[in-house]
């Protein structure tokens, strides 16, 4: 399995190294030379982020001000909690919860599978060390 996920990485990380990466520096001139593309893409990742934050503090400010802070607040959590819950968060070569999408209905680990607690029924916890 571990070999599956290191080649499914490999394969990901070699499709994506073609695609255009964002940078602060104007084209063909080569200002952030200390730089990588994957540091300039968190600092614009993290920026982004920011100004997101800035926006909703200053929306809820405009929000308490004509007293519907509170709505907006209650709102605005509900919406965090569905954006956070997206599909697609999940890289290709990850396992999925669920193993019936993996290659060969491989279980995660940490998952109970009906063998695991019929040992468990049988012979108790402690015959359940490793696999």
């Amino acid at each position: 399995m571990q070999r599956y996920r290191a080649k499914k990485a490999r394969e990901y990380k070699e499709s994506t190294w073609s695609t255009w990466k964002p940078s602060f520096s104007p084209p063909g001139i080569r200002i952030l030379t200390n730089f990588t593309t994957e540091s300039n893409e968190r600092v614009l990742f993290w920026f982004i982020l920011f100004l997101k934050l800035l926006l909703w503090i200053v929306l809820w400010g405009f929000f308490i001000q004509i007293e519907f802070g509170t709505v907006f607040f209650i709102v605005s959590m509900f919406y965090w909690v569905y954006v956070s819950m997206k599909a697609g968060t999940r890289k290709p070569w990850e396992p999925s919860a669920y193993s019936v999408f993996n290659e060969n209905c491989e279980a995660i680990d940490g998952t109970l599978n009906a063998e695991q607690f019929e040992r468990e029924l049988k012979f108790g916890a402690g015959a359940v060390s490793g696999k």
